[in-house]
């Protein structure tokens, strides 16, 4: 294979590959399975600048010329005569392209491609990397079912796109009710759906949208009265409720909370209705849809109300390019008998859009002469909620479901039950406080091979979830990590349920890479899993959320002893082709995720060997050694880039300016955050608890030491994977091959003898070692409770505090007296310590919450004031 066809690891446009090449010939095209084994004469030699591709044929030849040699008509012609029997031996699209402006050519007569109204398709392809791929992809499918020897103009019927009415259907029920979007889009989707299943011909005439539509003219009251007694009683029938009680519809305007007719909105369901009729009218029925609106139906309006429902929802192009890093959109994937999940599915993006990319797989969905549906894989999403707002994320994943496969349902009208029965084993609600965390998955053949996730990045109030988790039988052994958050638990849950060998791709916050408590969920994940890539988004791409966030993608070990070899793929991306500071979401040029998706794909074929390729050829991209993150206190991948290769790439940190309501919110937050803070701080009720006084230089009950002299210089001779803790007890001094510490079964608190007299705790069975501006706490007795224990040091710490003057010294610490709850008969209180270290946790999870906040409040302030100088 030549050096080329080893970089050329194609790019995706939807459903369609792009190979760019140049130096290849046909004959060694041939040679290697791209184009179809046949004898191209003369032409073998010839060596096309690229080649889109779909399954094993070849869809398109593209060829790329000098903007000068394409100055005129002249050259134009020129070109195509140059090129045209290559792209005739191959298939029917010729592309000729500077890069700035496209001439797409009918290779079977040489003539210019036009659209519908004639006018000749001039959609630029870039060779180097495809960006407007939607509109590509859609181009090569119109073309392709369109053009023939005798006919060079798009004729096929285009599919429609109902995004302006559902925009015009959302905007009349907002103005009119002045509900929350998110509101406005329940009900938007239920309209939607009525009239789509009564173009599908699946409501019967009578309480089909023209029956009602007719009602409603005269009468609009009756006509609502009729939609809810009949018609929507018997969309329920037709798709009946899933176990966890929810379905495909549940707005709550038109109706009330039983079901029964708001009379009071009975003009606003005619104007609504008349919207669907106009639409219709103009455009013709919903039974064909535009696969990019099943895409942005919900995009559209969750980005009206970033703060109700960005937390359910990630951004489609971010979505899609996950998928194609997996290569399951892929033609070939073989899905058969694969298990999918995305644990925290919001409305259903990442399942969704896996069918909406993979024909096949959508194709599968087909009944069966029985009329049974079995598509020989599963997909699962899984949401938790209470509340009938809660519901609704579910019931919207369902209704998009019921979208994306229409065409099934347009062909099998009888049969939507079994349907509506896919729909609710596709997607769950769990109904109780732990949801996907209390879904234990022991049957390694009920476990995934891929699973595709945004988890949730909540840290404030993930204590009362660990206190139930710990509480319940099933839970209470199944997470051993207990990092923070709940985005450490998401991780736990994920790599449990992941069968040995699976896949999974998943959205994470810096926290988890970055935060000194994360460092057990990180040494977690590197003893199950391989760490496969770590590619660092831009700030803002979640609309409710402007932390920096990560996608990580790691491989579940078959034997968690097998130490990882192989190196990380990492990249940069600065812009995924929407301007992130409006929240139109406006689509820019600028987009770094089709050159991330080639560059992984490359590297996930070379491993090892494709490090000089890619770092070579992409600044974004570096292949970083696996001993970096087993070593390093953190994984923010952005750090290993200097600051002169991030200027050099345009990501070096700017002052972005800072809009005045982005203040107000944060201060808002802040506020709210700060009364948590306030209202836990206050509950405290243990001032009048039974309590002993314990020395440390107890000896039955503690053992206190410090550790071995260590110098920087020693460092690099010492060299292991053993972290070891000197004055900073948070944050490793470095890494040895031994420790100093020989029994690891006990709990242990490390203390810093100079400086602020920092306190840290270290689990039973965790291996590290300390220097001798360390000292170590070992906990013998289990009726002490570890985070007790911190937090009695913590208090007493204030009244008792040590400095650089009075030294934390083993003999002062020695002396150190903490106060240990006891029971009426002087043994000591388990339950009492569990509770006040719980309050303790809380209260520090809370405070770092409010740090945070206020780091963000100091960066919007510089921001703010930098762009608004005199």
């Amino acid at each position: 294979m030549s050096e080329e066809l080893i970089q050329a690891t194609p790019q995706k446009i939807g459903k369609y590959t792009y190979y760019r090449l140049g130096s290849t010939t046909l004959d060694q095209l041939k040679n290697n399975g791209i184009v179809p084994k046949q004898n191209y004469g003369k032409l073998r030699t010839k060596k096309p600048d690229g080649l889109v591709t779909y399954h094993d044929t070849v869809r398109a030849v593209v060829e790329y010329k000098q903007p000068k040699h394409l100055s005129s008509e002249k050259d134009l012609q020129k070109a195509i005569a140059q090129e045209i029997d290559v792209a005739r031996m191959l298939c029917r699209i010729l592309i000729i392209t500077d890069g700035t402006k496209s001439f797409w050519v009918n290779a079977l007569n040489g003539e210019l491609i036009k659209d519908e109204k004639g006018n000749e398709v001039k959609t630029v392809f870039n060779l180097t990397v495809v960006k407007n791929i939607g509109t590509i992809e859609y181009l090569l499918d119109e073309i392709d079912a369109s053009i023939t020897a005798s006919n060079s103009i798009i004729r096929s019927a285009k599919l429609i796109d109902p995004t302006p009415l559902a925009t015009r259907l959302w905007q009349t029920i907002w103005v009119a009710t002045g509900k929350s979007p998110v509101k406005c889009l329940y009900n938007v989707v239920e309209l939607f759906i009525f009239k789509f299943l009564s173009d599908l011909q699946i409501l019967a005439e009578d309480i089909a949208f023209n029956r009602i539509y007719q009602k409603a003219l005269s009468n609009p009251e009756e006509a609502l009265e009729y939609y809810a007694g009949n018609t929507r009683r018997r969309i329920y029938k037709l798709f009946p409720r899933g176990e966890d009680g929810t379905t495909i519809i549940n707005g709550t305007i038109f109706v009330n909370e039983k079901g029964e007719p708001n009379l009071s909105q009975s003009i606003l369901f005619l104007r609504s209705l008349e919207h669907l009729q106009k639409y219709s009218e103009e455009f013709g029925s919903l039974t064909k849809i535009d696969k990019q609106f099943k895409t942005k139906l919900y995009e559209s309006f969750l980005k009206q109300e970033v703060e109700a429902l960005g937390q359910y929802f990630t951004p489609r192009k971010v979505i899609q390019s996950i998928i194609r890093m997996s290569g399951v959109d892929e033609p070939n994937f073989q899905y058969s008998g694969k298990r999918l999940c995305d644990p925290f599915c919001g409305v259903g993006g990442f399942p969704l859009e896996i069918l909406n990319m993979n024909e096949g797989m959508r194709a599968a969905y087909a009944p069966d002469e029985n009329g049974k549906i079995n598509p020989g894989f599963v997909i699962h999403g899984f949401d938790k909620g209470f509340e009938r707002d809660d519901e609704r994320t579910i019931i919207l994943a369902k209704a998009n479901m019921l979208i994306y496969l229409a065409e099934l349902l347009f062909a099998n009208p009888r049969i939507s039950t079994e349907f509506s029965r896919i729909f609710n084993n596709t997607f769950t609600l769990f109904k109780d406080n732990l949801g996907t965390f209390g879904h234990i998955i022991k049957d390694e053949t009920e476990k995934y091979d891929y699973i595709f996730s945004n988890p949730p990045y909540v840290t404030s109030g993930s204590s009362i979830i660990k206190e139930e988790i710990q509480k319940t039988p099933r839970t209470a052994k199944e997470y051993p990590v207990n990092a923070l958050g709940l985005e450490g638990l998401s991780l736990e849950w994920i790599i449990k349920s992941l069968k040995k060998g699976g896949r999974a791709f998943l959205i994470v916050p810096d926290g988890i890479l970055g935060r000194v408590g994360g460092k057990k969920l990180r040494d977690y994940i590197l003893h199950e899993c391989y760490l496969d890539a770590i590619i660092s988004l831009p700030v803002r791409t979640f609309f409710a959320n402007a932390e920096h966030t990560y996608i990580l993608v790691i491989t579940k070990k078959h034997d968690p002893s097998n130490i990882q070899t192989e190196p990380v793929f990492t990249y940069l991306v600065s812009n995924i082709g929407e301007r992130l500071t409006s929240v139109k979401r406006e689509e820019i040029d600028e987009d770094d995720l089709p050159e991330m998706e080639r560059s992984f794909r490359i590297f996930s074929g070379a491993r090892s060997h494709s490090k000089e390729i890619l770092e070579k050829e992409y600044g974004r991209c570096k292949i970083q050694d696996i001993s970096l993150f087993q070593r390093s206190s953190h994984w923010v991948i952005n750090r290993w880039w200097n600051r002169a290769e991030r200027t050099a790439l345009g990501v070096e940190e700017s002052l972005d300016s800072a809009e005045r309501h982005e203040i107000d919110t944060l201060l808002e937050e802040m506020k709210t955050a700060l009364e948590d803070y306030e209202n836990l701080a206050s509950q405290s009720s243990f001032e009048s608890i039974r309590t002993v006084d314990i020395a440390l230089g107890d000896t039955s009950l503690f053992k206190l030491f410090i550790g071995n002299r260590v110098t920087k210089q020693d460092l690099p001779n010492l060299s292991g994977d053993i972290p070891v803790y000197s004055a900073n007890v948070f944050k490793p001094f470095g890494y040895i091959h031994s420790s100093n510490i020989s029994d690891f079964s006990y709990p242990s608190i490390l203390w810093g003898i100079d400086g602020n007299f920092e306190l840290n705790l270290i689990p039973a069975e965790e291996i590290f070692a300390t220097t001798d501006h360390c000292g170590t706490i070992q906990i013998l007795n289990s009726s002490i409770v570890p985070e007790y224990l911190l937090y009695a040091l913590n208090r007493q710490r204030l009244e008792e505090s040590f400095n650089r003057s009075f030294r934390a010294s083993l003999a002062n610490m020695r002396q150190f007296v903490v106060k240990i709850p006891v029971k009426e008969d002087g043994t000591f209180d388990i339950e009492t310590q569990k509770a006040i270290a719980s309050h303790f946790i809380g209260t520090l999870q809370k405070k770092e919450n409010l740090s945070k906040i206020k780091s963000q409040l100091d960066d919007l302030f510089e921001r703010y004031l930098s762009s608004n100088t005199l």
